[in-house]
């Protein structure tokens, strides 16, 4: 694949190295001539001075040809102008944003950009997931089938402990959720099924149903924005 990256700061770095070692074709379009030097020392001649919110930037990269454009730059007005100019004006076929600040995310989908990176909220939840208190993790989103994959952990303060799940709230992810046991195999949540401190359920839920699956875990608040 030719992938093409706006920004070479520390998030399009990272990704322009992951995508060479996995034997992809890569240009990073960066602005900062320091920034650029530190890509080719450490990556190759992979760089191209300039904007990627700027058409003859875009032209110069070759962005008609490329299969994925990144646009993570740190400011969320030239990721959005630069992923809009990349779909729209030059039809490349998967684009994504990397979104700064979390209250900027509807902007982007309203404006035809759905395919978003939150940074703060990716930051939180691997927080959450070193820390047992936290009763519900989001694993990964898979937005494009407006979908959630998200653990659920049964604390000692849980509304769920020693009840079964058709006694409960989450009555509806039986027959659906994993449930991961500590000295058990994973098996299907039933409405039998009693939940026990230390466990967790793995579910894939629509993301309608997340703040309403949040409230009945124990963490009321809104899911996303």
């Amino acid at each position: 694949m030719y992938i093409i990256i706006a920004g070479g700061g520390e998030v399009g770095f990272y990704l322009a190295r992951e995508f060479i070692e996995g034997g992809h074709e890569v240009l990073v379009i960066e602005p900062d001539a320091k920034q650029r030097e530190r890509l080719e020392e450490e990556l190759g001649d992979i760089t191209l001075g300039g904007e990627g919110c700027r058409i003859e930037c875009l032209d110069e990269a070759g962005v008609s040809r490329a299969d994925v454009f990144i646009a993570a730059t740190d400011a969320d007005e030239d990721n959005l102008a630069a992923c809009q100019i990349a779909k729209l004006k030059y039809k490349v076929p998967r684009v994504v944003a990397k979104l700064n600040n979390p209250r900027n995310r509807n902007i982007f989908r309203k404006l035809g950009i759905e395919n978003t990176v939150d940074v703060a909220a990716l930051v939180l939840e691997n927080l959450k997931a070193l820390i047992p208190m936290f009763p519900f993790v989001r694993v990964l989103s898979l937005e494009a089938a407006d979908v959630e994959v998200v653990e659920v952990r049964v604390t000692e303060s849980s509304p769920l402990v020693n009840k079964k799940v058709g006694e409960t709230g989450i009555a509806f992810l039986a027959e659906t959720a994993c449930l991961v046991r500590a000295g058990s195999a994973p098996q299907i949540v039933g409405e039998s099924t009693r939940l026990l401190v230390g466990d967790s359920l793995i579910c894939v839920i629509p993301r309608d149903l997340l703040d309403k699956l949040r409230a009945e875990v124990g963490e009321p608040g809104p899911s996303v924005p």
